[in-house]
């Protein structure tokens, strides 16, 4: 059976390699992945994940603490990258800007039976938008008619 610590090393592992179509074996039928803004079912993960990866190509994930539990991990890291793509947030869709910013991370997984469950993925946007070099008060809430975006 595979452990919370390794299921999330395999996510991340393959997030890194830009492998993510395989992504959904990791998760149980009725899992979840969320992160503000957006909640997505297991078959949707991989295409959340490359609007990611391709608005952050050179996209690099540095883990700073872990805590394990027999039923799951909460998992800590900065993510640094370069912003050279389109970036699809719950506020609107954001231009490249060039900038290579550094966010904060919380990633609180459970596993059930050897599969992911649920994971959950908390940042601010308001302090990854600000990185850049915008500002939460001139961007829209409304929803996004833009086809690659993902639903709220």
């Amino acid at each position: 059976m595979r452990s919370a610590e390794r299921l999330v090393g395999q996510q991340y592992a393959m997030l890194l390699r830009r492998d993510v179509a395989r992504l959904p074996d990791l998760y149980a039928p009725d899992a979840f992945y969320a992160m503000p803004g957006v909640t997505v079912r297991p078959i949707e993960l991989p295409a959340l994940l490359r609007t990611w990866t391709g608005a952050f190509p050179d996209l690099r994930v540095d883990p700073v603490g872990a805590v394990q539990t027999t039923t799951g991990a909460a998992v800590e890291q900065r993510l640094t990258g370069t912003h050279a793509g389109v970036l699809h947030s719950p506020f609107g869709t954001v231009a490249p800007t060039g900038r290579t910013v550094s966010w904060a991370v919380v990633d609180v997984v459970r596993v059930r039976r050897g599969c992911i469950a649920a994971w959950r993925s908390y940042f601010d946007w308001g302090q990854l938008l600000a990185e850049l070099g915008l500002h939460l008060e001139g961007l829209s809430r409304e929803p996004q008619l833009d086809p690659l975006a993902l639903p709220a």
